[in-house]
């Protein structure tokens, strides 16, 4: 079993005598200060949308910081995380079981989301998308990839630094893997690289540390903007749509994932409490990719493998993207209700078909799930022009998309340690209690 190394935040030095630890005062908690920017930045965008619109550019720029961080981040936790394996074949190892475990529960997702659909028909008497609202969907028509083997050829970077200047985690991935593979390879002669890029990784968490003190702006903004441009009259049309997508994530999340938690032994809620201020700023910035800096560092701390969690959170943004894969057939089928275009057993076992691709790969920033939804519709023969009429709630669909493809992929880096036997249930023991104390 693999001892992993504590956090930054929880390092103390020898000589340091550990005491009760001193409660900080509520206002000063992380996950404090950005509910209340959120909660500021709705009433704000309620009470002056003119103003509130313009703030749109704090929520931008601390998504653009923390995506600043998310390639090189990744790169070091995998090469080192894979260097520290030091066998080919696990590495090999946990890929397998990755995969295999994505390709279930997105597969689960898909037909949970076909069922509901269904049942709930939420296109069903929804008016048409007018000829000006279509106009502005054209520029997602070509957002994602075509086929699967241009898929497969934009994984691969076209130079080193490629990669990290376009900031295309699957490329990085695919680079990280290779020269993680590399470093294996040198052995002992590959030692002192690899403690030096252990000291960068230190380097960029403190990084890290620095912009998450900017969350609560950046989801003041994100809050405010979109309040202020939307509304809440705009969700009264497709009331239902949300509510069903809502409500089918918050099931998936505490029934499904709950399940998936307790037959790997541990309780989810647990795991939402140790990640709260992570989902927090998902929430606020409407982006899964804000959490993936917290889980790479936290997780690992709590008991996660390192070389685990390096290739599952990394790898889950791209093919375990539970949020995307229940929404795709629940906006793809709402619009085919409302152009009354009913679709045979055969079309939607097509579509389904489809959704297994351009499920996998969407960005987690708001907007990478709409250009799926739009290969996904555009590729079935539906009329393109109705995903204009989900473009006013794409940002609250979204919402609950980031938060479930952000506890998804969570539950996925336990569950593959677990699988893996690359799991310390002293740390996560250890970690939980670190929590009680600090109530």
């Amino acid at each position: 079993m693999r001892v992993a190394t504590p956090s930054l935040d929880e390092s103390l030095p020898a000589s340091v005598p550990v005491g009760p630890a001193r409660r900080k005062p509520l206002w000063r908690e992380p996950y404090v200060l950005v509910i209340a920017g959120a909660a500021l930045g709705a009433l704000a965008g309620a009470l002056w949308p003119s103003v509130a619109v313009e703030f749109k550019p704090f929520g931008d720029a601390f998504i653009s910081l923390i995506k600043m961080t998310i390639a090189p981040l990744i790169f070091l936790v995998v090469v080192t995380g894979i260097a520290q394996v030091g066998d080919m074949k696990a590495v090999g190892r946990i890929g397998v079981k990755a995969f295999v475990y994505f390709e279930v529960v997105t597969t689960l997702c898909l037909m949970f989301s076909f069922v509901v659909v269904r049942w709930v028909q939420p296109g069903v008497g929804v008016a048409r998308a007018t000829s000006q609202q279509a106009e502005a969907v054209a520029r997602y028509s070509q957002a994602h990839m075509e086929s699967i083997s241009a898929y497969l050829q934009h994984m691969i970077p076209d130079s080193f630094v490629g990669a990290f200047a376009r900031g295309e985690v699957l490329q990085v991935l695919v680079l990280a893997l290779l020269c993680g593979i590399g470093l294996l390879l040198l052995g002992e002669r590959g030692q002192p690289l690899r403690a030096g890029m252990e000291r960068i990784t230190e380097l960029v968490f403190s990084v890290v540390h620095v912009v998450v003190l900017l969350a609560p702006i950046g989801a003041f903004g994100a809050m405010a903007f979109t309040v202020a441009k939307f509304g809440l009259a705009t969700l009264y049309a497709l009331a239902l749509l949300v509510g069903a997508a809502w409500a089918m994530m918050a099931f998936f999340i505490f029934v499904v994932l709950g399940a998936i938690c307790r037959m790997a032994g541990i309780r989810l809620l647990d795991l939402l409490r140790m990640l709260r201020t992570e989902l927090l700023v998902v929430l606020g910035t409407s982006s899964s990719e804000t959490a993936i800096p917290g889980m790479m560092e936290k997780l690992p701390a709590a008991g996660v493998g390192r070389a685990v969690a390096g290739l599952v959170i990394p790898s889950g943004y791209s093919f375990n993207l539970d949020g995307v894969a229940l929404t795709l057939p629940l906006s793809t089928m709402f619009v085919a209700q409302v152009y009354g275009l009913e679709l045979t057993p055969t079309q939607q076992l097509g579509i389904f078909g489809i959704m297994l691709f351009t499920s996998k790969g969407a960005a987690g920033v708001t907007g990478g799930a709409f250009a799926a939804l739009a290969a996904t519709v555009i590729a079935a023969g539906l009329p393109a022009e109705g995903l204009a009429l989900l473009l006013g709630i794409d940002r609250f669909m979204s919402l609950a998309r980031a938060i479930t493809n952000t506890i998804g992929n969570a539950v996925a880096a336990v569950v593959v340690a677990k699988w893996d036997g690359e799991f310390d249930p002293g740390l996560w023991s250890a970690k939980l209690a670190q929590l009680e104390t600090a109530k």
